[in-house]
């Protein structure tokens, strides 16, 4: 499930008995296709004829051909060869690359809890100065969103790769743990097209994946960030002795009966300045080590499911009000819910004034 998120290319061997990438192939009919172009396929080649706007994006004739065929054979004028790195294909690739792919699915399940809620919420959630105690239970069909990210971490060295965050689209609060648990999901899945998620509700998500995904990549990134402290630690250490030993020589050089009083007096200012020398050099070594890192949703997939909605009552002080809670049929447990101030999950809940979730920083 988790592995179907993203689907990645294969690399150049993976070719068929015609020379040909069938997902390159695949990708480039599909795409033209999206694009209005009109198709006649064989075997080996595409034979298109583009509309015009996409022959301005491409920057290609009305009428073209493209084949995997790397025979070495000369292109002629509408004749494109598609094979990694070429031309066509980036463009292809950076233009479906300006939108987040939404893929969609719901998921069947034959049997859904129906009781032990308040167990559960008594294992999972710690209230603070409240108590909470539930009413019923409703059939819901809820939905969530699986981002699948690709991050950039930037030092001198370069790591990337992909990391999958869940999140409930009703309430914006990240799931933990529920994309691991997608794969050993007793339910159904049935592929099918996606409803368009409302710009409100894509913003709110967006909002909240470098918050909730900044503890998940510091796990990711715990190698990579060891390695780079490891060789500012050495580079530092060899700087230092370097400077050690300039210092150490310039300082008997001063010695030298050849030298000159005014040649004493500069020798002397450029040892003088050699602590803030080092200083400016480590200083280089510490922006050369840092990591930077970019996170940016690569994909989406939207995931219908039925679930359980808990009605609670919550009791703070002598104020009470309903407190809403969903059982997650994928994580088998309740969703926490996300921090009324800075949305983050939480399971130790502390309420504010207008008896609102929030977390102990928050609160």
């Amino acid at each position: 499930m988790k592995n179907s998120l993203v689907k990645t290319m294969k690399s150049e061997n993976a070719l068929d008995k015609e020379g040909i990438d069938p997902e390159l192939f695949d990708f480039a009919a599909r795409f033209l296709q999206f694009h209005g172009a009109a198709l006649e396929k064989e075997e080996a080649d595409i034979e298109a004829l583009i509309p015009d706007h996409l022959r301005a994006l491409l920057n290609v004739p009305e009428h073209i051909r493209i084949s995997g065929d790397s025979t070495g054979e000369e292109e002629n004028a509408n004749q494109y060869m598609l094979t990694y790195g070429a031309p066509i294909l980036e463009q292809m690739i950076a233009t479906a690359m300006q939108s987040i792919p939404l893929l969609g699915c719901r998921l069947e399940f034959d049997y859904v809890k129906n009781g032990g809620f308040q167990r559960l919420m008594d294992e999972q959630l710690t209230l603070y100065k409240a108590v909470a105690s539930v009413e019923s239970a409703a059939d819901v069909k809820t939905e969530y969103a699986i981002l699948t990210c690709r991050y950039i971490a930037q030092s001198d060295e370069q790591k990337e790769g992909l990391l999958s965050v869940a999140f409930n689209m009703e309430t914006g609060a990240f799931v933990p743990a529920m994309v691991e648990q997608l794969d050993n999901c007793t339910g159904r899945i049935v592929f099918k097209n996606p409803e368009k998620i409302e710009p409100c509700s894509l913003s709110s998500i967006e909002s909240n994946i470098e918050k909730n995904t900044r503890k998940l990549l510091e796990e990711r990134l715990e190698p990579f960030r060891h390695s780079m402290n490891r060789r500012f630690k050495r580079d530092i250490k060899n700087m230092a002795e370097y400077y050690k030993s300039l210092e150490t020589e310039m300082r008997n050089s001063l010695n030298n009966p050849v030298l000159s009083e005014n040649g004493r007096a500069d020798r002397q200012a450029k040892i003088d300045a050699l602590p803030a020398e080092l200083a400016s050099k480590i200083d280089d070594l510490f922006k050369k080590y840092s990591i930077k890192i970019r996170l940016k949703p690569n994909a989406i997939m939207r995931i219908q499911t039925p679930a359980k909605k808990i009605v609670s009552k919550l009791s703070v002080g002598r104020w009470s009000r309903q407190f809403f809670l969903t059982y997650n049929p994928v994580t088998r447990a309740i969703d926490p819910p996300a921090c009324h101030q800075c949305d983050k999950p939480i399971t130790h809940i502390h309420f504010n004034a207008d008896l609102e979730p929030v977390c102990f920083d928050c609160r």
